[in-house]
């Protein structure tokens, strides 16, 4: 029995403990709430004062505080109602919710407690106070399951057609590593590890910035290891704009209307277009773009009207060239050189390319390591953005008609490093007579580099584990693999013996099979989805600056994606394979159908699914797990009632949704000393109960309350971990955001998001999983 003080810590009055713990060192730690005994918890609910400087007696338990009660009297279980996770209370304030949103991820705390980090328990013996056994647990289908045979897959004219993977005895075949994987995510959430895997998110990411910008972006060139700047016969503003004529000269190109070259390109003597980098030499003439509404000049530019390779016959100044309605010329002529800048048709009503030129020397500013790694970044960003679309032998970005690659996004890895004669934008910032490059672009209407990468807004307790002694709870039990370098842990879990048990639970689909619809990808740089405005998750301020996103280490990241559950009607999946997409459902729509029942290179067709209702049944083999690692594993093994775990492929359709359960008449779990003495032993030892599991999910919750301050069910990563399981209770349809209410083939995701980040734009971002009450349909 230990002595302590209760005290109030803080504006919001938190309770901690203040005592001597078993070490000899006097500690104050947060008061598990569930720790309270029946006379404090109402001491508390009525007036919390009550509790300061109150002495109390306790017990120590793993150096957490337990059984607090007042000095001299007895322990009695807390009455403090239980909360209970509902999704009947959320406002529904939109018209659709997203297929998939964040469990969120606080920074963890280093307690010592078990959901601290520490060496593995390993597999060399049964240790004593350790749990070792096996679990026998039943999988039963809510939703179609999607279990794709990759390895059987047919291609016709880039379009894949998957059979469903089967057994020798003609049933499906549910991979181990996919419900291993399933539940270390949900491990992972709900004792909030660190992750197992964070790859590839090193790099900033970049985000398509308002095309006002390109007025501040000024012509440059590399050359020894500088950054020239070209500004043709213009000053630069201190915001980076020209103060007169625009930077760059026009240079005829293309059509308007489609991305081949014009009658009107401008051509050398020879008749052959001007390649980019050729260094030139030509004349220019000045236009004047009128405003038809007012007739006022909007602003000025220099156009090519005569060209040749440097070195080369320029000829005679040319006549006054033609003016319109809107662009005027002025008359005046200017004979230069210059460098040609080549980005090609990357817009549709692109008809121009540029002339590098400066009619004084131009300014010269050196070029440092920081601009050649960003550069490097974005580059690489509009590379693998592109990278499958280009594949595939797309011609030019879907969104667009007539136009074609940008020429870095085509160029290779020769294209993301700043070497001598590459041109470029750089975006500048003027103080004085002084220069600074903030950075450099490819185009004048670019992405730009968030200030920070998402593992940089990670906290370091959430990080990867680099070494043995930073195991998490979910490396322990599921295993580690260093991200860089060498080691590993296997784990102390198996998942064996996964078989299906229901008969005729293939839904067919004919040789054709049913086309799913197209799949959406990940897009981490869309920061009001993936990005949080805090530690804790919450997403960022309706209406925010999207270039202040992922822009200092005060943010953090949404958390860890999941699929929640969704509540179809009863006849969703009736009549799977015929085109209802427009047919209305109670709200809902046939979302995993491709509208016209098209079958290209963008989705997938299946043969079959797995039934609604069929089961499956495996095991898992556990090694030396601590009751709080063991509580946490039955925790996810055995939600409440309608509450679902996913599987397998198509989440965002609502397929995979599955419940679990124990089989405890066929679970044996026992501690070390335990399995001595049933080793040792001639007589027969019989095998703990049921209350194993009460005991061990009662410890584990303990640990959590006591982590985390707040009682169980209100933890925010077990709450929406709770919410996405059971799925939300209203009629919402869940579907990737579009504008039109129903599906259907000219439907484009991206124009939601470009509809939402207009000056008029809501700019609304994901809501929090635990009260999401939806999207709006137009985010104008």
């Amino acid at each position: 029995m230990t002595e302590g003080t209760l005290i109030l810590v803080g504006r919001r009055k938190n309770l901690q403990v203040e005592f001597t713990n078993l070490k000899g060192n006097l500690v104050k730690l947060a008061v598990p709430l569930l720790q309270l005994s029946v006379e404090l918890s109402e001491k508390r609910q009525k007036n919390i004062e009550q509790l300061q400087g109150l002495i109390v007696e306790l017990e120590e338990v793993n150096g957490q505080p337990q059984k607090i009660r007042e000095k001299g009297k007895s322990w009695e279980i807390s009455a403090q109602p239980k909360a209970k996770v509902t999704t009947s209370s959320i406002k529904v304030t939109g018209d659709f919710r997203n297929p998939y949103n964040f469990i969120p991820t606080p920074p963890r705390n280093h307690d010592n407690s078990e959901l601290d980090d520490r060496l593995p328990m390993g597999h060399g013996k049964y240790h004593e106070n350790y749990w070792s056994g096996n679990i026998t647990v039943k999988l039963t289908t809510k939703t179609p399951l999607l279990i794709p045979d990759a390895g059987n897959a047919t291609e016709d004219n880039g379009h894949k057609t998957y059979p469903l993977r089967v057994g020798a005895d003609g049933k499906p075949l549910l991979p181990i590593t996919s419900v291993k994987g399933a539940l270390r995510t949900a491990y992972e959430m709900v004792t909030n590890s660190r992750y197992g895997i964070f790859e590839k998110h090193e790099d900033r990411l970049a985000y398509r910035m308002p095309p006002s910008i390109g007025l501040q972006l000024v012509p440059a060139r590399i050359e020894n290891g500088n950054i020239c700047l070209y500004c043709g016969t213009s000053d630069i503003g201190n915001d980076g704009k020209p103060q007169g004529a625009m930077y760059a000269a026009w240079l005829e190109r293309y059509n308007r209307n489609n991305p081949n070259i014009s009658n009107h390109a401008q051509k050398y003597r020879d008749n052959e277009l001007p390649n980019h980098g050729d260094r030139v030499v030509a004349w220019l003439e000045k236009y004047e773009k009128i405003n038809l509404r007012n007739n006022n000049r909007m602003f000025s530019y220099w156009k090519v009207r005569k060209i040749a390779p440097h070195g080369q016959n320029l000829g005679n100044q040319p006549n006054q060239g033609h003016s319109s309605n809107s662009h005027k010329s002025t008359g005046i002529m200017e004979q230069v050189e210059g460098y040609i800048c080549i980005t090609n048709k990357n817009i549709d009503n692109k008809h121009d390319e540029r002339v590098f030129f400066d009619t004084e020397t131009p300014i010269s500013i050196p070029l440092n390591e920081e601009l050649r790694k960003k550069w490097k970044e974005l580059i690489s960003n509009y590379q693998d953005i592109h990278k499958a679309e280009i594949d595939k032998g797309m011609q030019s970005p879907p969104a667009l008609q007539n136009a074609r690659w940008s020429r870095h996004v085509k160029g290779g890895e020769a294209e993301r490093d700043l070497s001598d004669g590459t041109l470029c934008y750089a975006h500048v910032r003027k103080n004085g007579s002084n220069y600074q490059i903030l950075n450099l672009y490819p185009v004048m209407i670019t992405r730009g580099l968030y200030d920070f990468s998402p593992v940089s807004l990670l906290d370091n307790s959430l990080k990867p584990a680099e070494k043995m002694e930073q195991l998490s709870p979910a490396d322990r039990v599921f295993g580690w693999v260093k991200q860089k370098g060498k080691g590993s842990y296997k784990g102390n879990l198996r998942i064996n013996a996964l078989t299906c048990i229901t008969d005729n639970c293939i839904e067919k689909f004919g040789n054709q099979g049913l086309p799913l619809n197209i799949l959406g990808q990940p897009q981490p740089s869309q920061a009001r989805f993936y990005q949080a405005k805090d530690k804790q998750g919450n997403p960022l301020d309706k209406g925010s600056d999207k270039a202040k996103s992922y822009n200092n280490t005060d943010q953090s990241l949404r958390g860890r994606k999941v699929y929640p559950h969704q509540n179809l009607p009863e006849n969703h999946w009736d009549k799977a394979n015929q085109d209802r997409i427009q047919q209305d459902n109670n709200k809902h729509y046939q979302e995993y159908y491709r509208p016209g029942s098209e079958r290209d290179d963008q989705n997938r067709s299946i043969l079959g699914w797995v039934k609604p209702n069929t089961e499956f049944t495996f095991n898992i083999d556990i090694t030396n797990l601590s009751t709080v690692e063991l509580g946490a594993l039955l925790f996810i093994l055995d939600l409440p009632e309608k509450h679902y775990h996913l599987f397998g492929g198509g989440k965002p359709f609502g397929f995979g949704s599955a419940k679990l359960t124990i089989d405890w008449d066929k679970t044996d779990l026992r501690k070390g000393e335990n399995w001595k003495e049933y080793y040792s032993s001639l007589l027969p030892v019989n095998k703990p109960d049921v209350k194993v599991k009460e005991a061990s999910i009662g410890e584990f919750k303990q640990a959590v309350t006591a982590s985390y301050g707040k009682q169980f069910e209100e933890v925010s990563f077990i709450k929406a971990l709770l919410v996405a399981t059971q799925g939300y209770s209203d009629k919402l349809p869940t579907h990737y955001p579009r504008k039109k209410t129903k599906p259907s083939t000219d439907v484009k995701i991206f124009e939601w998001f470009v509809e939402n980040e207009r000056t008029s734009g809501s700019k609304v971002a994901l809501p929090m999983l635990a009260n999401d009450g939806g999207l709006p349909r137009n985010p104008s």
